[in-house]
């Protein structure tokens, strides 16, 4: 257990001591030129070339395995004042002295543009006797460079023996590290603050923090892949105020305030105010009703799932149509689709979805389906305003957005104006649940409206006692109607004068009782 402590330890000061020495600061100097060890006289000659080649020499016997030993390169900076600085590498070689050696050849090549700077080091004679078989180093800090090149730096002896040679690659340092990004002038982005007038649709940008001796650029853009020149830009002038107002017309996400140095290759920084604004892209939906097209473009980058849905009778869901879903990077476009009320789009991304309804208002619907039931009768209806076909489906409704196929009932090939169907549904196929759906088959994407409830046995059982009200409300009007006939008889008779009292019974009487007419008349 102890050793396997110690040699996690080990490995943990290792892995520590690495991360140290790749993590150096970069290096401030005055002056560059070169630099030997004391004792050593050598002098330089520059150089530089688009390529590199030179023939090599056998190594001699008497000539040790290994002259050269070590190879350093560091990036140091050189700076005239501050934030005005220059990039160059500072290279170190150790090698031993040798009779056979009169000197040594250093270059430092660039990664991507393929040139060679070369430095040549002669050392004076005299020294060799004193220095000889000794370790001894050249130091040379003037290969200029630039921010995050790659650079490959060799040195090999003179004369150049074949596979004496060390050679190194080397990462200049970019904007992030802290020395680079502010003392290199292409670095220095500055500082943007801003503020927003919405009801004059402006960004007041205020600037600062930048290079004082050089003009500053703002404007604004649309940030793709690269961010997108508006037309809408000022440069404030080393004199003027760091004050500008840019008008916008329209609130994206990737509406972005940009700013740089007026100098070549300057840095730039960005600020989009209204990044969190995504709402505004899930509009400019357009439809072609000639073509019968529903496009949608994104106006921003963004990773969206795109599908179309109809909207449920509720219009709290917005269900899903299959073989409509798209990932869009650009534009989407559904051709042959339902220009229907219900008919909707949704976008999707990571953060939430979002239901647009182009065709909800200013759109008559072209067509509909409506049920009604008699008894143990369905009456299916469709009224369409152009030639259309159609399909009807019974399914069972499984969740507020979900309802499994069961089967289709029927198809109706080239219907126009108003058709109707009637269908038995029998007690043990009937449930709260059950619904029918019906939508065009003569297009690509179609909504569906979906009827529920319709086919519950509660329904059912109900239904003679439903179609009885009509009965029922007409034998109680046949009564009323009696009873205030016949009340009023009686009060009719209950009014009349007694003379015609006596009439009415005389003549029922009249077998039985001989009466006089006229004296009762006269009477």
């Amino acid at each position: 257990m102890h050793s396997l402590r110690s040699y996690r330890l080990n490995c943990f000061l290792t892995t520590l001591g690495l991360l140290i020495s790749s993590s150096q600061a970069v290096e401030y100097i005055t002056k560059c030129g070169l630099r030997c060890s004391q004792g050593l006289q050598c002098k330089s000659k520059n150089r530089t070339l688009s390529y590199q080649y030179s023939s090599c020499l056998e190594q001699p016997s008497s000539m040790p395995s290994k002259i050269l030993e070590d190879l350093k390169i560091f990036t140091v900076l050189k700076c005239v004042k501050e934030k005005q600085c220059s990039i160059f590498l500072n290279v170190k070689g150790t090698l031993l002295l040798n009779e056979h050696i009169r000197g040594v050849e250093i270059c430092s090549s660039s990664m991507s543009t393929f040139q060679y700077q070369c430095l040549t080091v002669k050392f004076n004679k005299h020294n060799y006797k004193e220095l000889a078989a000794q370790p001894v180093f050249i130091e040379y800090d003037c290969f200029s460079t630039s921010m995050a090149e790659y650079n490959a730096v060799t040195i090999k002896t003179i004369p150049h023996y074949c596979g004496v040679l060390l050679k190194q690659e080397h990462r200049v340092e970019d904007c992030t590290d802290k020395d680079i990004g502010r003392n290199i002038p292409t670095c220095i982005v500055g500082k943007l603050d801003y503020d927003i007038d919405k009801s004059q649709k402006t960004l007041s940008v205020q600037a600062s923090d930048f290079l004082e001796d050089y003009a500053y650029h703002v404007r604004l853009c649309l940030k793709w892949f690269t961010c997108e020149d508006l037309g809408t830009s000022a440069l404030i002038e080393v004199e003027d105020l760091k004050n500008v107002t840019l008008p916008y017309s329209q609130i994206l996400p990737c509406l972005c305030i940009e700013g740089w140095s007026a100098l070549p290759d300057a840095r730039r920084i960005q600020l989009c105010p209204f990044k969190n604004y995504t709402e505004e892209l899930w509009n400019g939906l357009t439809y072609n009703h000639k073509l019968q097209e529903l496009s949608w473009e994104p106006s921003c980058p963004v990773d969206v799932n795109v599908n179309l849905c109809w909207m449920s009778e509720s219009n709290e869901n917005c269900i899903d149509l299959q073989n409509s879903f798209h990932k869009v990077q650009h534009k989407v476009t559904y051709s042959r689709i339902d220009p229907h009320p219900k008919l909707c789009i949704k976008f999707t991304t990571d953060k939430g979805s979002w239901v647009r309804c182009p065709f909800a208002y200013g759109y008559l619907p072209a067509w509909n389906m409506s049920i009604t039931e008699q008894l143990n009768k369905l009456q299916l209806t469709f009224v369409t305003q152009d030639k259309a076909e159609f399909k009807m489906a019974l399914c069972n409704r499984t969740a507020a957005n979900k309802c499994e196929p069961i089967k289709e009932l029927y198809i109706t090939a080239g219907t126009m104006g108003v058709y109707s169907e009637v269908f038995n549904f029998p007690y043990d196929e009937r449930d709260s649940n059950i619904c029918v759906q019906g939508w065009r088959t003569d297009i690509e994407y179609s909504v569906r409206i979906q009827i529920c409830g319709m086919l519950s046995k509660e329904n059912y059982t109900k239904a003679s006692p439903q179609f009885l009200w009509p009965m029922a409300i007409t034998a109680i009007l046949l009564i009323t109607v009696t009873l205030v006939i016949f009340t009023g008889y009686m009060l009719f008779t209950a009014l009349q004068p007694p003379y015609q009292k006596v009439f009415l019974y005389s003549s029922q009487l009249s077998r039985s009782i001989d009466v006089d007419v006229k004296e009762i008349s006269h009477f």
